[in-house]
């Protein structure tokens, strides 16, 4: 699934397109909520306390439909602060992304079932590559348009949710800025990989092969993968995430 910058940056086209004052003076708010499922990871919890869906998930929106039923507080916007709104509007958005990828993007190509390359090693490794290389370019984007740094401090203020404290909200603040802090590099696709395949020695040389013959062995992903592929991708999470603010907020 895409990473916290990709994340960020599909909350940011989310909020444009909203428009709404009070998420670009709860911007901060929303980038952490666009980053917070990903919480689990840093609390060892199950994917499902904080994505509210299974990677089996079968149809986009069935994660913010499950948080919506399990917290009914978070329906009437009028009575969440506004850092909680903005929180919540880029954690729709994250929940969207996920949900999209897994459906649109690796079931379609790097499934087990429906492989486009010559093994499922391959396959997530090219899965990975295509998600750091729109971390990258996500990166680049929001530099251009934002201080995250400053953005992001304090982030956490003013949030009020049942299911995230503010002491875990802090902590996990802390470690998306010290992630954004961190510069950019492939061993990254390395690190992931390891995840997967733990001390796997083949699984890491073919990684190494991959990042020593760049450019073209990401030339090779792209051209199965056309980049056309990955802005429909983008414009389906941020049509996807409007469509849940509409369904459970009203307006959008």
């Amino acid at each position: 699934m895409p990473n916290l910058p990709t994340h960020m940056y599909l909350a940011y086209q989310v909020a444009e397109r909203l428009g709404w004052g009070e998420v670009y003076d709860q911007l901060g708010s929303c980038f952490l909520g666009s980053a917070a499922p990903d919480i689990r990871a840093m609390a060892k919890w199950p994917r499902e306390r904080t994505h509210f869906a299974p990677l089996s998930v079968a149809s986009v929106g069935a994660g913010a439909r499950r948080m919506f039923e399990l917290h009914p507080e978070l329906g009437d916007r009028r009575k969440l602060s506004p850092a909680t709104q903005a929180f919540i509007l880029g954690y729709i958005s994250h929940l969207t992304a996920d949900e999209v990828w897994i459906i649109n993007i690796f079931r379609p190509h790097f499934d087990n079932h429906n492989l486009i390359t010559e093994n499922q090693v391959e396959a997530h490794i090219w899965d990975r590559a295509l998600q750091l290389d729109m971390d990258w370019k996500a990166r680049q984007q929001l530099d251009t348009r934002c201080q995250l740094s400053d953005i992001m401090a304090t982030s956490e203020q003013g949030v009020d949710l049942a299911f995230l404290g503010p002491e875990m909200l802090l902590e996990w603040r802390e470690w998306v800025c010290r992630f954004l802090s961190w510069e950019f590099t492939w061993d990254r696709l390395k690190r992931a990989l390891n995840r997967m395949y733990r001390d796997d020695t083949a699984t890491q040389q073919q990684v190494d092969r991959f990042i020593a013959t760049m450019p073209s062995s990401l030339e090779r992903v792209y051209q199965a993968i056309p980049e056309e592929k990955l802005a429909t991708y983008q414009q389906e999470v941020v049509a996807g995430t409007l469509a849940q603010v509409q369904e459970y907020w009203g307006e959008a």
